[in-house]
């Protein structure tokens, strides 16, 4: 009899233990499938607008706006990343009681980034990439009138670009799926052609969630 219960007892805990490590195998894979998902997002926020360079001294900020939809892969289990995004965006300035500001499409065809974690649910989030945009409409306002960037790049006799491109660099706070991103955007293209020191200056402070 006592070499029976030994016999069902041993059983019993070889089955205990396959069934623990399967369960163990089963949590990794799980894991590590989480950590290879891709992550879709959406940002929207606050633009600071402005001008860069020589040609632009004396330019006040002026208010606009930046939403994107994107998306991040990672790199590996250590929380490096790309992404690409895509969505509408400002630039602009302001003189005096000048308001300028244009509307364009955007488009980030790559960013690289790591989110580390410093408390639970909590992710630091540094990032660097590119953009591209187009500005699709564009006005000046004073006094109640306005006219588009073009008409004013034909009174000063210079050519208006519609074309930018550049770099956004910034950083970003996770919790859970929630973020809250600052980001400089600084393009590299002159708005003005024939008129050096107009370059794209903006500071987004955007709000996110991931899905």
């Amino acid at each position: 009899m006592k070499k029976v219960l030994s016999m069902v007892a041993a059983l019993l805990l070889c089955v205990g233990t396959q069934a623990q490590i399967v369960s163990s195998r089963s949590t990794i894979v799980k894991t590590e499938k989480q950590a290879s998902s891709t992550q879709w997002f959406l940002r929207a926020g606050l633009n600071i607008m402005n001008f860069s360079g020589d040609g632009a001294e004396g330019a006040d900020s002026n208010i606009g706006y930046n939403a994107t939809f994107g998306y991040q892969k990672p790199l590996g289990s250590t929380g490096r990343y790309w992404g690409m995004e895509f969505g509408l965006g400002s630039r602009g300035f302001k003189v005096d009681d000048t308001k300028c500001m244009a509307h364009n499409i955007q488009y980030s065809p790559f960013t690289f980034g790591w989110k580390f974690a410093v408390a639970d649910n909590v992710r630091i989030d540094p990032h660097v990439g590119v953009f591209a945009s187009y500005d699709y409409t564009s006005k000046m306002k004073e006094d109640g009138e306005s006219i588009s960037w073009g008409d004013y790049a034909d009174y000063m006799e210079v050519d208006y670009n519609h074309f930018d491109a550049g770099m956004n660099i910034g950083v970003g706070v996770w919790y859970d799926r929630f973020n809250l991103d600052l980001t400089y955007q600084h393009g590299f293209i002159d708005a003005f052609s024939d008129a050096d020191g107009f370059k794209t200056s903006n500071f987004m402070i955007r709000l996110g969630i991931a899905f």
